[in-house]
């Protein structure tokens, strides 16, 4: 098993902006910021399609899943990251997760 990272805050995307405009044209440095927004992108996509099998599972009255309890906290820790310690806007309440949200503006306007 691959050793634990240590706590750290999350970098929030006014920090990513910095880091993207100092350091444009450092292809690693670009690489990695992208990496980070696209990471965050998949995470929200992968929370939009937990909600659905958690309420489909719900709604069959399947009981109790270990596995999709911890999926769940895991994506609620990884919300709570996003949102209060990065200070990055949660997704709006009204969009479907059968539906992309809008894309956040670009990293550099």
């Amino acid at each position: 098993m691959a050793k634990a990272l240590p706590e750290f805050a999350p970098l929030s995307l006014k920090e990513l902006r910095s880091l993207w405009k100092k350091y444009r044209g450092n292809e690693d440095i670009e690489r990695l910021v992208l990496e980070v927004q696209f990471s965050r992108g998949v995470i929200n996509e992968i929370d939009d399609y937990f909600k659905i099998i958690h309420r489909t599972w719900r709604q069959e009255h399947l009981g109790e899943l270990i596995a999709i309890e911890k999926l769940r906290l895991l994506l609620v820790k990884q919300h709570l990251r996003q949102t209060v310690l990065a200070e990055i806007k949660p997704a709006p309440k009204g969009t479907k997760p059968s539906e992309p949200p809008e894309p956040e503006p670009a990293l550099v306007d």
